[in-house]
């Protein structure tokens, strides 16, 4: 498979900003990047990934991370929100829109909550708004490896954030994001009031630094569940995640996350362009996701039309793609033909992908790449943040993500 640089550089820039944490509120970018998400962080997804099971060749992991700034020893005091519906979306046909869904569901809070697991199964309504699968589902404790129906295993409990980020120095640059955590509105919410990330050495890690938690829903399942039809030979998949609250005779959708950090390094918060995009599905992002990506790459990243237009081309619609034929998780692994590590693409744990997706804005990634010619504008004290995956305490085992803290 030849390598398609046009999208992987692209693809690069949705990281530009995974999700953010907030510094002393309890709240984080995506972690906590709209006021409604900070007064429900229940439906706050912070971070999504897909693998190949480390385990078992002929499986794939599906990560959503979820309620973060969960502090040191809080973890396990620490609930699911019983009246969220947390799901995984799931396009085997490549138009973008869901045409499997797994979907989990949570009983009371306290020691005894149980999750409730249904799922994949075909969905009577797509879109952002869902009614809840029929069947029968797959129960058992959280905190918990639980062995479910159909060769699923289930893990919904506290984990380490997965996430690393100088968090602290991207608010000091663009304030606005940060407005959901301190209800300071900013005039100009593109506007970087800085123009440089802090230097090796001085750079912080704040999730790691501050101990903090998430709650993880980690499923690992056989790829052929993920066929075009149920069973039928895996191949390439497009997967994003939702949360959704009661709203009558159905569950309306609060938060969506795919590709880490699109929403919250393009859209500001003044105006609500976070909250309309995490209310929307991937087929509306044509729209206006596409205008936010091109009005932040016109100021304050001051790219060219071509640079634009080629970013624009791959993060929208805002979906994880990977090949569940191929190896290697590798985030844009799949766009570039595995030139960032691994065909199958998808997201690692590992990868880093605040650097990849600040070398493709700011930095030459573009053009040396040969997808445009160089503008000129690069800003290369912004073309990395300088943390790296060190604080995380990752495993070779199911569930994969590190003990809470």
């Amino acid at each position: 498979m030849p390598l398609n640089y046009k999208h992987l550089a692209l693809a690069g820039i949705a990281a530009i900003m995974a999700p953010v944490i907030l510094i002393s509120t309890g709240q984080t970018s995506d972690h906590a990047d709209t006021p409604q998400i900070v007064q429900n962080p229940g439906t706050d997804i912070t971070d999504v990934y897909l693998f190949p099971s480390k385990q078992n060749n002929g499986h794939v992991v599906l990560a959503m991370n979820v309620n973060p700034l969960i502090g040191p020893g809080q973890g396990a005091t620490t609930y699911f929100d019983p009246n969220v519906l947390y799901q995984f979306k799931i396009d085997t046909t490549g138009d973008f829109v869901e045409d499997l869904v797994i979907q989990a569901r949570f009983t009371a809070k306290g020691p005894n909550q149980q999750v409730m697991l249904y799922g994949p199964s075909r969905p009577s309504v797509t879109g952002s708004e869902n009614v809840s699968l029929p069947g029968t589902p797959s129960v058992g404790s959280i905190n918990t490896t639980i062995r479910g129906r159909q060769g699923i295993k289930i893990f919904a409990g506290a984990r380490e954030d997965s996430f690393f980020f100088d968090l602290e120095r991207f608010f000091a640059i663009l304030p606005d994001r940060a407005t959901p955590l301190t209800g300071i509105d900013v005039p100009n919410p593109n506007e970087p009031q800085l123009t440089s990330w802090r230097a090796p050495g001085e750079a912080v890690d704040f999730l790691s630094n501050g101990g903090y938690n998430v709650l993880s829903i980690v499923l690992e399942m056989p790829k052929s569940m993920l066929g075009t039809k149920l069973g039928s030979k895996p191949g390439v998949i497009s997967v994003w995640t939702t949360t959704s609250v009661p709203n009558g005779s159905v569950w309306t959708q609060r938060d969506r996350l795919a590709r880490p950090v699109v929403n919250e390094v393009f859209a500001t918060v003044a105006n609500n362009r976070h909250k309309i995009n995490n209310e929307t599905s991937p087929v509306q992002d044509s729209g206006e996701l596409r205008n936010d990506i091109l009005g932040f790459m016109t100021f304050p990243a001051g790219r060219s039309e071509a640079i634009r237009n080629i970013i624009a081309a791959v993060l929208v619609p805002d979906v994880m793609t990977a090949d569940l034929n191929a190896k290697g998780a590798a985030y844009l692994g799949f766009e570039t033909g595995g030139a960032t590590g691994g065909k199958f693409g998808g997201r690692a744990l590992e990868d880093d992908v605040v650097d990849i997706s600040l070398g493709v804005v700011f930095g030459t990634t573009i053009s040396d790449l040969l997808l445009a010619p160089a503008d000129g504008n690069q800003i290369p004290t912004l073309t990395s943040d300088n943390v790296g995956a060190g604080g995380k305490h990752f495993t070779n085992s199911f569930p994969y993500l590190g003990s809470p803290r």
